[in-house]
């Protein structure tokens, strides 16, 4: 696990550079800082929360990444689930399903859009452990590429 010293000083260097990759690795290691408190059953996490599906695994994931990013000047547009919009869900023969969640995040202060980001979310359906760590990336704000077109 990332110490919260180290995430504070990465946020704090990014403060100044505010890109897509900068704020996509962010949002990316506060997943994974998230994603080390369940425990590895895939069940709880490790203050005991209980999780009955694969939609309580990804509230839990982004839980207070809003907050966490208002404080360094960061804002999401969407707000549901965390700061996610879901754009679709891909149904995979072995049971595997992938959701992509969107949001555009912007500077607090101007409103002006830093990035778009896309959050991949792997679950299945039939338990709450989830086969793969959410994976973020990033594009620029103005990117003319249609959401639909990211496989």
């Amino acid at each position: 696990m990332a110490s919260p010293m180290l995430y504070r000083l990465a946020m704090d260097q990014q403060e100044s550079i505010l890109t897509p990759e900068t704020v996509s690795q962010a949002v990316q290691n506060y997943l994974d800082e998230r994603h080390t408190q369940i425990l590895p059953p895939g069940d709880r996490s490790s203050a005991g929360r209980r999780f009955g599906w694969c939609g309580d695994v990804l509230e839990f994931l982004v839980e207070g990444i809003a907050d966490r990013f208002a404080s360094h000047g960061i804002a999401f547009n969407s707000p549901y689930p965390g700061p996610f919009r879901l754009w679709d869900e891909d149904q995979h023969q072995d049971g595997e399903h992938v959701r992509r969640f969107w949001t555009t995040a912007v500077d607090r202060d101007t409103g002006c859009p830093i990035a778009k980001l896309c959050t991949f979310f792997f679950h299945r359906h039939d338990t709450a452990a989830i086969p793969n760590p959410p994976r973020v990336v990033g594009f620029p704000a103005d990117d003319p590429a249609d959401e639909a077109d990211l496989t």
